[in-house]
């Protein structure tokens, strides 16, 4: 339970300037990212060239038009909570990652508390979800607990994952301070050499690259996953090394959680209930309920449906919404749809999860008000290319006169056949 935790004043849990530059350079990509016409300009999150290490969007840099800058700096400040001391448009001068961070730093010494974290908006509205700083230091520390329950140490984390998100900010920022490590960013495409004790934190994509990578290094290697189910057949192969998969990691921890709880469960083989983590009980009503620093309980709302194995462990039985998991994000498909239905020549559209695609996915089926129209499929498709953020990307669009439908009239899924690809 928490009241087993650090104290947090001997917890070592102050951001240095070092962890704001790191969120600033995160979240200013994902937002230049998500902007049409400007992610194709960006370049990887994290450039080989330390000269070009954080992002610029000056005149001299991505040259962002007026609305593009509000937007950017809105995210800033509303991340660090800089409207609790009227520092919001201190962020509207900046032009660069640093200087966010500068500005972050005056505004946490003025007065600004906790961390506002947001959703993708591709679920419906995008909603704005502020932690409290010692709830989050908590959530490390028993994250931290649960690794030193293993036999295997943990001597240094490698993070994928974007620090500007809950579990990036948790998993890449706070647990080395709960743990006392050092931490590294690094991508999945230019993975360091990793060495035993490291903890490598990812997103399931990128946990499916790997698998297929052929990797090797050294044992023993832990790895943790969240914000999307993971694969059972891709877990078990990153950790028994069958075929082509990585043969150093010994352990693969699935968190289970969101934006809105942060991290509430964990479990460590695919087929095994979700564990509670430290500070989480189930209330009498069949709820999770969280401890706070203060004593209180306060209910977390679950987006999936559970039945309870135990006093703390539970398996899913599927989500409450509608929504998919891509890249880490929550999407909608019908929110897609809509965005799609917008278009002129779209009359009519239908989107689903393309389950058949190696990594999750997007597909469409659209009807055209001219049908057949090659002018307008190709303009649809670029116009889809440029406005959709890219975890709503559509992996293939198919084109036809009504929308498929099975013998009771009701709709139905389509093969992937001569689709233009996108």
């Amino acid at each position: 339970m928490l009241s087993h935790l650090p104290d947090l004043s001997v917890a070592g849990s102050k951001l240095s300037a070092n962890d704001l530059l790191r969120v600033c350079r995160d979240l200013a990509w994902s937002e230049m990212a998500a902007m049409p016409g400007i992610r194709y300009r960006l370049g990887p999150r994290l450039p080989c060239s330390q000269a070009s290490k954080w992002p610029d969007w000056s005149s001299g840099g991505l040259a962002l038009d007026s609305l593009a800058c509000m937007q950017l700096a809105t995210a800033a400040a509303v991340w660090c909570n800089a409207q609790d001391v009227g520092f919001e448009d201190l962020f509207l001068a900046k032009r660069n990652a640093q200087d966010w961070a500068e500005a972050m730093q005056r505004a946490r010494s003025a007065g600004a508390r906790g961390f506002t974290f947001s959703t993708s908006g591709s679920t419906g509205k995008r909603q704005h979800i502020r932690h409290a700083h010692d709830s989050l230091i908590y959530e490390a520390h028993s994250w931290a607990q649960v690794l030193r329950a293993s036999a295997l140490p943990v001597s240094r984390i490698v993070t994928l994952v974007p620090c500007h998100h809950i579990y990036g900010f948790i998993w890449g920022v706070l647990v080395p301070k709960a743990l006392g490590v050092p931490v590294i960013d690094a991508s999945h495409e230019a993975l360091p050499e990793l060495l035993a004790g490291d903890l490598l934190v990812g997103v399931p994509d990128q946990w499916q690259w790997l698998a297929g990578s052929g990797r090797a290094g050294a044992a023993p290697v832990q790895g943790v996953t969240s914000t999307a189910p993971m694969s059972g057949p891709v877990h078990q192969r990153l950790i028994t090394a069958e075929g082509a998969a990585l043969t150093w990691l010994s352990r693969l921890i699935q968190i289970y959680g969101s934006t809105q709880t942060g991290g509430i469960a964990w479990r460590d083989h695919p087929d095994t209930p979700y564990t509670l983590a430290p500070g989480r009980s189930r209330s009498a009503g069949g709820e999770v309920e969280l401890l706070l620093p203060g004593g209180a309980l306060v209910p977390l709302g679950l987006q999936d449906e559970v039945r309870w194995t135990g006093t703390n462990q539970f398996e899913l039985l599927g989500r409450t919404d509608s929504c998919v998991q891509v890249g880490g994000h929550n999407v909608s498909p019908a929110w897609v749809r809509e965005q799609l239905l917008a278009y002129p020549a779209v009359e009519d559209a239908s989107v689903r999860l393309d389950t058949a695609a190696p990594l999750p996915r997007l597909k469409a089926f659209v009807v055209l008000k001219t049908p057949s129209n090659r002018s307008q499929q190709a303009g649809l498709q670029e116009w889809a290319l440029e406005n959709l953020p890219w975890y709503a990307a559509l992996s293939s669009i198919c084109y036809g006169a009504e929308l498929p439908c099975n013998v009771m009239g009701k709709p139905s899924d389509w093969p992937v056949q001569n689709w233009n690809l996108l």
